[in-house]
This record gives structure tokens, sequence and C-alpha cells, in this order.
């Protein structure tokens, strides 16, 4: 059978590629769009002390939730068909496990942290926010499901309609008074939405006649995208708690604001991108070769774009900052550019994540994303010990020479087993 008929042309695939950059792509924007209008309001409405505070409740929550993305979807998606039964029983089993245990963790963490700063209402905040944990479980399974049948638009359609509604529960909980807790209670109260979604999209039950397979086979693969998903968690949540140790709750609240302003606009463009890239490059990940033709692909048409969407971002934060959120926030613009930029070269590094990831190098990426963390947190606590300014400098330089770094060492990993793989087809033809 020649390889034609065994996967799609390149043409093909890549404008399956587009369309599932444009539904993740118009789910973030609906979601990232409703985020300003909320950011605005919030500026508005609350302190930077008000910010703080929910920023630590939030921060603690995101730090604790990447755990949930242990990698166990990817193993699912990967697995062949004869055992793809075993494995979503075994995936269903580990991922409770794991969830209840995160709830414990986060319940105990902020308990810590009420008691170091002596603020009640934090713990309340992180113990609610545990309890979405439990939510996740009875529809893992089925997302996992949906993106190994191509469910992208599905997916972000139901991850669209909670993203929106949790953005108007917080407009509207901020008019009412309701101060840091505006930002918290909606992530409680929109869960279920992603829930149900997922449940009714894909249908699946255990089937007890099939045999799971092991644990260890799952968390083999699964294992260091843990870690890789932990370390990206870090570097993009221990900024801020590195900005309210070193320079206190109201330097944290300019930051937490500067953060939503400008990265996570960007986000939408670059999330969009690594969720349809990993499906992408998996659907070759058996031919190296294939992998190398789509990974060079991908970084020409696909991350070139998009790195230039965000570039024309960080020129447009000095104009659309005051106007959005409020003259107040006009000093702060200058960082939300300079946070823009420094996700540029963060574009091209995820899609060599990626193609890394479809290729089973995990450890590799993981050593990578190590180097990033360490480096980029490493410059902005030192930056921090001047002014907040200076650590925004040096975390947005750090992190682009270190994303850049990584881009090139994964595309060469790339194309030496791509070399590899030539050569030995031609000794065998030989």
């Amino acid at each position: 059978m020649s390889q034609t008929n065994i996967a799609p042309s390149q043409a093909s695939a890549r404008n399956r590629l587009w369309h599932y950059i444009a539904y993740y792509g118009m789910s973030e924007m609906a979601q990232r769009g409703t985020r300003i209008i909320t950011t605005a309001l919030l500026a508005r409405l609350l302190t930077p002390l008000d910010f703080g505070v929910a920023a630590i409740a939030m921060t603690c929550f995101e730090l604790i939730r990447v755990m949930a993305n242990a990698g166990i979807a990817q193993a699912v998606i990967r697995v062949t068909e004869e055992r793809l039964a075993g494995t979503c029983i075994t995936a269903w089993r580990l991922m409770w496990l794991l969830c209840i245990a995160l709830a414990a963790i986060q319940t105990l963490i902020g308990a810590a942290i009420a008691f170091w700063i002596g603020r009640m209402d934090v713990f309340i905040m992180v113990s609610a926010l545990a309890c979405i944990y439990l939510t996740m479980p009875p529809a893992l399974v089925q997302y996992y499901l949906l993106m190994r049948a191509d469910g992208h638009r599905t997916i972000a359609t139901i991850a669209a309609s909670q993203a929106i509604a949790d953005n108007v529960i917080t407009i509207i909980l901020a008019l009412l008074g309701f101060g840091p807790w505006a930002v918290v209670l909606p992530k409680l109260a929109t869960t279920p939405i992603w829930t149900i979604g997922m449940r009714r999209a894909q249908k699946w039950s255990a089937d007890k006649s099939v045999q799971p397979v092991p644990a260890r086979e799952l968390l083999q693969y699964a294992l260091p995208v843990l870690g890789v998903e932990i370390l990206t968690a870090s570097r993009m949540q221990f900024d801020k708690v590195l900005v309210g140790a070193i320079l206190g709750i109201e330097a944290l609240g300019i930051y937490y604001f500067v953060f939503n302003a400008g990265i996570g606009l960007s986000m939408a463009l670059t999330n969009a991108l690594s969720y349809s890239l990993y499906p992408h490059f998996a659907a070759v990940a058996a031919s190296p070769e294939q992998l190398w033709t789509r990974l060079n692909d991908s970084l020409l048409r696909k991350a070139a774009p998009i790195a230039g969407a965000v570039l024309l971002q960080a020129a447009m934060a000095p104009i659309y900052v005051p106007i959005l959120f409020g003259a107040k926030w006009t000093a702060s613009a200058w960082m939300v550019s300079v946070l823009c930029i420094s996700q540029c070269c963060k574009v091209f590094a995820d899609t060599g994540a990626q193609a890394l990831r479809a290729a089973g190098n995990t450890p590799f990426e993981l050593k990578g994303t190590l180097a990033i963390t360490a480096f980029s947190l490493t410059a902005l606590a030192a930056g921090l010990t001047q002014s907040l300014g200076t650590g925004v400098v040096a975390l947005a330089l750090a992190s682009s020479i270190a994303h850049l770094g990584f881009a090139v060492a994964a595309r060469y990993r790339i194309c030496t087993s791509a070399n590899s793989s030539r050569h030995a087809s031609l000794e065998v033809a030989a």
C-alpha cells in the first residue's frame, strides 16, 4: 500500500490544521474578548489590593490545576484502536485518584497561605476552587476521546461557552460589589457547563469485559508530560508569587492586571496553535520524515503569522490600554507591550514542543522546559530587586532568549530523527 493511501496529503492536512486553529482561535478570541471587557470593568471597580487578593487565590488554583493535565490525554490519543478501551478505563481510574488528591492538596495549601498572610478569606476562596477538581473526572475520558476523534469544533464551543458565562457572571458580581470574590465564584459556578457539555457530546462508559491496561504504561509516557506542564505553569504562575513576595500585594495587583491585559489576549492565539498542532503532528508520528516536513511547514505557515499578530498587539498596547481599562493604568501600558513581545518566541517553542511530544520524545521536552523556567524566573527575581518594571523587562528578555533556543534545539532534534530514518530506509533499499 502506498504512503498516500495511509496518510492524507500534505495539502489536506494543512487545510485541516487551519480548521483546527480556526475553531480554537474563535473559541479563544471569544473567551479573551469577553475577558477584556471583564478586565476593563474590574480595573474600574476593584483596587490593586482586591486584584492582589484575587491573584493569590487564582494563582494557587492554576498552579495545582496544571497537574490535572497529566499527559493522560496525549496517551489516549496516541494509543492504537485495539488498546483504546483498556486505556480509557485506566485513564479514568487514574484521573479520579489524581483529582481527589489535587483537591486535598489545594485545600492544605490554601490553609498555609491564609495563615502566612493572615487572611481567612483567601483560604475560603482557595478551598472553594478546589471543589472544581471533583467535577472533572466524570467527563475527562469523553474529552480525550473527542480530541482523538478530531472533535475540535465541539471542544472549542464548550470551552467558549464556559468562559463567556464565567466572564458575564464576573461582571455581574463585580457590579454588585463582591470584590475579589467576583473573580473566584464564577469559576466554580460555570464548571458544570464543561462537564455536562463533554458528556453529552461524547458517550463513554467503562466496558467491564475489557481488561484495563497497566497504569505504568500510561504513566511512563504521561509523567514527563506532567513535568512539562508543571514547569510551564510554574513559569506562568510563579512570576506572580515572586512579585507578591518581593514587592507586596499591591504590586502583585498591578502585575496581575498587566499580565491579563497583555499575555491574556496573546495567549488566545498561542493556545489555539498549540491545541491544534498535537493531533496534526501525532497523525504522522510514525514517520520521522513526515513529522519533520510538517514541523517546518507549521513553523513557516502557522507560527510565524501568529507571532506577527502578537507583535502587532504589543505595538497597540499603549493605545488600547488607557482606552479599554482607564487612564489610571496608562503608566503600566509599556509593561503590557513588553510582556506581549516576550510571547513571540514562545510561539516557535510551542510548535517544537508539540512535535517532540508527538514523536514521544517527552524527556527532551521536559529538560528544555526546565531550562526555560529556571532562566526566566531567575531573571525576574533579579529584576524585581530593583523595581516591577525592571523585573518585567528582565523576564521578557530571558524568556525570549530561552524560548528561541529551545525552538532551535527541538527542530534540530526532529531533523536528526528524520535523517536517521532516511538513512535507515536507504540501507534497507540497498
